[in-house]
């Protein structure tokens, strides 16, 4: 960042110098109007309103990016919640499924139970 501001610097000096080497005087037609003004200061004003220009666009895209980051910070918090809810919901289905699963299983073990006790009633009578 300092050497945007190093650089800012440098380049107006070099436009004061250029401005005040060519100091003779011109006729500026503006707006029907016709002006005896020195070269210096069409120069001078020239510079001042690009870069007043630039930093109103400068501005302007700051704004539009705070914008957007906004929205972004938005969606994204919206996607966080959307992620919870459905993580929340995975969960529950794991449950759900885990206890099925183990109903599951607990039905084949009583099924198998009833068919190994005659077996071994069968070998405790012999």
């Amino acid at each position: 960042m300092q050497i945007t501001y190093i650089l800012a610097l440098l380049f107006a000096l070099i436009v004061a110098i250029f401005a005040i080497q060519n100091a003779q005087p011109v006729t500026v037609d503006f707006m029907f109007n016709e002006f005896q003004v020195s070269l210096a200061l069409v120069i001078l004003v020239s510079v001042f309103a690009g870069a007043i220009i630039l930093g109103f666009l400068g501005i302007f895209r700051q704004i539009r990016t705070g914008l957007k980051t906004r929205e972004m910070a938005s969606k994204i918090k919206k996607l966080e919640e959307q992620l919870k809810d459905t993580q929340g919901k995975l969960t529950e289905s794991e449950e759900n499924l885990n206890k099925l699963t183990d109903g599951l299983l607990g039905r084949e073990n009583e099924t198998k139970e009833p068919d190994d006790k005659p077996a071994e009633c069968e070998n405790a009578e012999s």
